[in-house]
């Protein structure tokens, strides 16, 4: 079926596909979701794919999400990196200026058999001398 053209349709189209969600749209032009997502289907207008879940696990009853550092991150309450929750878990607490390493530099082994607790300073001059302050050329 043809519709007839209809300007306000056509404008709430392109702020859609300005990147735009459809929920974002139909708040902006005081219409619902539905309406709107009907508005464009109805009129065969082709709408952006869902986007993929993100990856997760879960750990001690909380969901991880893989953030976009390579590391799970805890999705609700207080955002917590989940290889220093498994090390806390089991071993007790991080002491203050140390970091938490994979041994086989897979952010995402989160096996107690697999990480070490290193102090910052020793940690980030093996594992990430480019962000050493204290490489050549840049002595302190």
């Amino acid at each position: 079926m043809s519709w007839p053209t209809n300007p306000k349709a056509e404008e709430m189209y392109d702020f859609y596909n300005e990147g735009n969600s459809l929920s974002a749209v139909a708040k902006a032009y005081n219409k619902t979701r539905q309406s709107v997502w009907g508005l464009f289907t109805y009129r065969g207008w082709p709408l952006r794919e869902k986007p993929k879940p993100l990856p997760f696990r879960k750990f001690n009853g909380c969901k991880y999400t893989m953030r976009n550092n390579g590391y799970y991150g805890k999705t609700k309450g207080k955002r917590t990196l989940m290889h220093r929750d498994v090390w806390e878990h089991h071993k007790g607490k991080i002491p203050e200026n140390w970091d938490i390493h994979h041994i086989d530099e897979n952010k995402t082994n989160n096996d107690i058999s697999n990480l070490e607790c290193l102090p910052k300073a020793e940690h980030t001059r093996l594992y990430s001398p480019h962000h050493n302050q204290y490489t050549a050329g840049n002595k302190k």
